[in-house]
C-alpha cells in the first residue's frame, strides 16, 4: 500500500504543479495582453465576412430610340403575288425620339387611317418587322388592284413616282431620285417613260432602290 501511495503522489504532485503553472500564465497574459483574445476574434470574423461573394450591380441598357440617324425602311408586300421591294427613305421628324412601344401604337393609328394613297393602293395592313437605334423596318401588306398591266414613270419634284396607264392614278410612290440615275434613263423619265409590263417595273425598282 505504501508503495501504491508512493506512486499516486509521484503523478498527483507534478500535474497539480503543471496546472498551476497554466493557470498562472493564462490570468498574467490577460493581465498584460487584455485585447489579444478579442483581437484574434475580430480578425476570424473580419475573414469570415471578406469570404461572402460580392455583389455587383448590374448596369440598365440604355432603351433604343429612333434618331435622325437611324436607317428607315419601308418594305412593300404584294400579298397576291407573294413579293416585296425595300425602300429607304429619312425618318419623318414626328418619329424622332420615339421607343419601339410609341413607334408600335403609332403604326396601329395609321392602319386604322392609313393615307388616301395607301387606300388606292390596295392597302390591307402595317407592322413594325424590326426595331433598334440603327435599323426601323416597316412592313406595308397590300392587295394591289388590278387596274393596269402597263404604267408610266414621272419625275415629280426630282422623285421617281409610278403611274398607272392612265398617267392619272398613282400605282406607287418611290424614294429613287431623278439625279441618281443614268442620263439617257432621266431624259426618258422627264418625258414620262412608258413600262410595258410589272416585270420590267419591278426589275427598275430593284435596280435603282437605295
Amino acid at each position: 500500500m505504501k508503495f501504491v501511495k508512493r506512486i499516486s503522489l509521484f503523478f498527483i504532485i507534478p500535474m497539480g504543479m503543471y496546472s498551476l503553472g497554466f493557470y498562472t500564465h493564462m490570468k498574467l497574459e490577460e493581465e498584460f495582453y487584455p485585447g489579444k483574445t478579442r483581437t484574434v476574434e475580430i480578425e476570424e470574423r473580419g475573414s469570415a465576412v471578406s469570404k461572402e461573394p460580392q455583389v455587383i450591380p448590374t448596369v440598365r441598357e440604355e432603351e433604343p430610340v429612333i434618331s435622325a440617324n437611324t436607317q428607315y425602311i419601308i418594305e412593300e408586300v404584294d400579298l397576291k403575288r407573294n413579293t416585296s421591294v425595300e425602300t429607304k427613305w429619312k425618318v419623318p421628324d414626328k418619329y424622332i425620339g420615339m421607343n419601339r412601344q410609341q413607334f408600335v401604337k403609332e403604326m396601329e393609328l395609321y392602319q386604322q387611317s392609313p393615307s388616301l394613297t395607301d387606300q388606292e393602293l390596295g392597302f390591307v395592313s402595317v407592322e413594325v418587322a424590326a426595331f433598334s437605334k440603327e435599323r426601323v423596318v416597316v412592313r406595308k401588306s397590300y392587295i394591289f388592284k388590278e387596274v393596269s398591266t402597263s404604267f408610266y414613270l414621272v419625275n415629280e419634284k426630282n422623285f421617281v413616282v409610278v403611274y398607272c396607264d392612265d398617267l392619272k392614278t398613282v400605282y406607287m410612290n418611290t424614294n429613287i431620285t431623278l439625279d441618281s440615275l443614268p442620263d439617257a434613263l432621266k431624259q426618258e423619265i422627264i418625258q414620262n417613260k412608258y413600262v410595258a409590263t410589272e416585270e420590267e417595273l419591278y426589275n427598275f425598282l430593284e435596280s435603282y432602290s437605295s
